[in-house]
């Protein structure tokens, strides 16, 4: 069997500088203190003991190759790496498209086209299952195009929003 790291994809990991989110505290043989109490196929629950001590309940499933973890009120997705043969060809990110990763409703949409966007920004709240998700920009860049507005039903994989690098489109 081939094991695999899986790479954090939503949210974006910390910039460097800034204070990491709690993470799991290793135990004595160095492995994550977590306490899974229910499985079936693609689907865990249990318990997490984080670095600063608390223990809180976490819900993983899996999703393809994507696994979408719940850990204290916050969402988190991990996807094998992409490929880096086609960034490093164009030069760029293989997408500007910033998807939904949850299917649910938009309750607010915090940017509108033209808008400069930092990363780790807010862009769009989505609620999923009476859980709040914010969707954040992945990097520094311009809003080129919304595809939604409040209210609109969305689904997992859905085109939220197009954002293309700071001074990447064309000047007049």
């Amino acid at each position: 069997m081939t094991t695999r790291r899986l790479k954090q994809t939503h949210p974006p990991e910390p910039e460097a500088g800034s204070a990491p989110p709690a993470s799991p505290a290793p135990d004595a043989n160095g492995e994550a203190g977590i306490d899974v109490t229910a499985s079936s196929p693609g689907r865990w629950e249990g318990r997490v003991r984080l670095e600063d001590g608390h223990t809180v309940p976490f819900v993983a499933r899996r999703d393809g190759q994507q696994v979408h973890v719940w850990i204290a009120g916050q969402s988190y997705i991990f996807s094998p790496p992409p490929p880096t043969t086609r960034a490093r060809r164009t030069g760029q990110q293989a997408s500007d498209d910033i998807v939904c990763p949850v299917p649910g409703v938009v309750i607010a949409v915090h940017v509108s086209a033209g808008d400069e966007v930092e990363a780790g920004q807010g862009l769009v709240i989505i609620e999923s299952m009476k859980t709040e998700q914010i969707v954040k920009s992945p990097r520094d860049g311009v809003v080129e195009r919304l595809s939604v507005v409040e209210g609109d039903r969305v689904d997992r994989g859905m085109r939220l929003v197009v954002l293309v690098p700071v001074g990447g489109g064309e000047s007049s």
